[in-house]
């Protein structure tokens, strides 16, 4: 069984961004503005020459500022080694490179495009795609947003990638967070998959998914399956990609080699700390445990009653009754109950009847008023009474509760402070575990790297006379649609840093890069950097590619590698030629 991704969100097109993008627009529209301003002045008749002067003068100042302010950039200095220092440098990470969409193709006629294929939704379908992957659509897999089934036409868009150059091409972010640790995708493949209805999308109704069989050029058995959440901009992991067990390859020795691999996905190291891993959140909530029974079990504290002083004018009577007949009367012996406006029913003959019963029973304001209950035979009256005291009565019960406030209120003082200890001792161990949960979650990364890279070496050594070509099925179970990744983290590659100066026209012309991309020539992956200064590994083999001013610049393997060998900062990079036309013509132009 493949694995379920579920992710509804439809990203925003660029050409939709781009075509609210028009700064001749603007300037226009704030020159016609302002001469209609003018012309609404009272003295512009007086004035027309100096006004329209005074609009022409703005609009050139404004259009100066911003030439300036684009255009006037001083070229980098020069070094002899990996390391130079500019005036200003502004370091940008993927999530906050200004003006910038999350998914951005860097050259659009390069960016990958989508296949269409129409399907009838009450009959589903198997579609072959030309990569020869088939995309499996069950009957009835569709819904609107409202739950209910599609009938009829669904159009589906669907492209893969498959290789550096697609990644580049399409600008989809490789960049993946977990846990505050971040790295870089290695991908066996990914796909985007979307679907509509008369240019409406549509949703995969999830007790249907798609299943999508992938043809991967990537044997290893050592990837996740992640979804692109295009809100939070990060990468969601969803599972291990198991999807390589039990299908058969096209070579039987390969099918071999990747059954053996997946019996060992992860090393014995790994597995330990794994179970350490899954500790720490039963010790967390045993840590709760206890502290809540603390916490419960420190004193309770009630605020006493104020007395409530009797009211001249008000209507009130008192008990005439026997206390011993009736002892849950007896805490109002020298009371008055005075009797609450809200009573609609309330006559001074009350009074003058003998009542056979009187209860006394919380009232709706609690420890303000009371529901005084009167009995007769069948004749029953409802009244909300308020004791009150008078004289010397109130004045005794006043200071009786002055005194019990006072310890009322130090026994508050006193719980809130024992709360306030036992809470920070919680969190104080509480975050004791949380950083020990980061740090072997840091050390299963590495490890985790570091068992795989081993485990793909070992299958390269088995497969290094086989075939290239051969390719792999890899199961993608697609429960909504989106963007879904076979992936596996890699961490930025490290040994070597430098500040490069990328050259044209032999060194007669810089270029300042937005956007440079490390491509790395023995995994398919590729590195993103915004900052100027760059690592490497100068064991591994890389090309880069640089995006500026809307134009693209290539530096091979070969004098690249060349570059970092000599340590030599300043390298110089060819302008993509107007003959590669898509991102296949890329992958040729980069060299993979």
């Amino acid at each position: 069984m493949g694995t379920k991704f579920n992710l509804n969100r439809q990203p925003v097109p660029d050409e939709e961004i781009n075509s609210h993008k028009d700064f001749g627009e603007l300037v226009n529209k704030f020159k016609k503005q302002s001469i209609e301003k003018a012309r609404s002045d009272a003295s512009f008749l007086k004035n027309k020459k100096a006004t329209y002067s005074a609009i022409i003068a703005g609009v050139a100042v404004i259009c100066t500022v911003t030439y300036f302010s684009v255009f006037k950039k001083e070229p980098p200095k020069e070094t002899t080694n990996d390391k130079i220092v500019t005036k200003q440098q502004h370091t940008y990470s993927p999530n906050t490179k200004p003006n910038k969409a999350f998914i951005a193709p860097p050259i659009s006629r390069l960016n990958v495009p989508y296949t269409s294929y129409k399907v009838k939704s009450e009959q589903g379908a198997t579609l072959k795609h030309t990569s020869n992957s088939k995309i499996i659509i069950p009957k009835k897999a569709f819904v609107n947003k409202q739950g209910q089934d599609i009938v009829g036409d669904v159009e589906i868009k669907y492209r893969e990638f498959h290789n550096q150059a697609d990644i580049i091409a399409s600008g989809i972010p490789m960049t993946y967070d977990s846990a505050g640790v971040q790295s870089t995708l290695e991908s066996a493949g990914m796909i985007d998959i979307k679907g509509y209805q008369n240019g409406v999308p549509v949703f995969i109704n999830p007790e249907k998914p798609i299943i999508v069989e992938f043809q991967s050029e990537h044997i290893a058995d050592r990837y996740n399956m992640y979804v692109l959440d295009t809100v939070s901009k990060n990468w969601v992991y969803v599972k291990r990609d198991n999807s390589l067990k039990g299908l058969k390859t096209q070579e039987s020795s390969r099918a071999s080699a990747s059954e053996t691999a997946s019996k060992k996905t992860d090393s014995p190291k790994t597995i330990e700390l794994q179970k350490q891993i899954d500790a720490i959140p039963p010790k967390i909530e045993a840590e709760k445990t206890v502290y809540t029974k603390k916490i419960n079990r420190l004193p309770k504290t009630h605020e006493p009653a104020k007395p409530y002083k009797a009211i001249a004018g008000r209507p009130q009577f008192e008990l005439d009754v026997n206390y011993k007949e009736f002892p849950e009367l007896e805490a109002f012996k020298n009371a008055v109950f005075e009797v609450g406006s809200e009573n609609k029913n309330y006559s001074s003959k009350l009074a003058d009847v003998t009542w056979s019963s009187a209860e006394v029973s919380e009232g709706p304001i609690k420890g303000k008023n009371y529901l005084l209950t009167l009995k007769l035979r069948e004749r029953v009256e409802k009244l909300i009474v308020y004791p009150a005291l008078s004289g010397a009565d109130y004045d005794k019960a006043l200071k009786t509760y002055e005194s019990k406030f006072s310890d009322y209120k130090n026994l508050v003082a006193k719980r809130e402070a024992d709360e306030k200890r036992l809470k920070e001792e919680f969190e104080a161990k509480q975050a004791a575990f949380a950083a020990e949960q980061k740090k072997l979650s840091e050390e299963m990364l590495k490890e985790r790297i570091r068992w795989q890279k081993e485990q793909e070496e070992q299958l390269n050594k088995q497969f290094k006379t086989m075939d290239n070509a051969s390719k792999v099925t890899r199961l993608f179970n697609v429960s909504s649609f989106g963007i879904c990744n076979s992936d596996c983290p890699t961490n930025m590659p490290k040994g070597e840093q430098m500040t490069p100066i990328f050259t044209i026209n032999s060194g007669g012309a810089f270029v300042r890069p937005e956007h440079t991309y490390l491509v790395c020539h023995s995994k398919n992956v590729v590195f993103n950097f915004y900052n100027p200064t760059i690592s490497y590994d100068p064991k591994d083999t890389y090309s880069l590619c640089v995006i500026a001013n809307g134009k693209m610049y290539l530096c091979n393997k070969e004098i690249l590698n060349q570059c970092f060998s000599a340590k030599q900062n300043k390298i110089p990079v060819t302008e993509l030629s107007s003959d590669v036309n898509d991102a296949f013509d890329l992958r040729k132009a980069i060299g993979i």
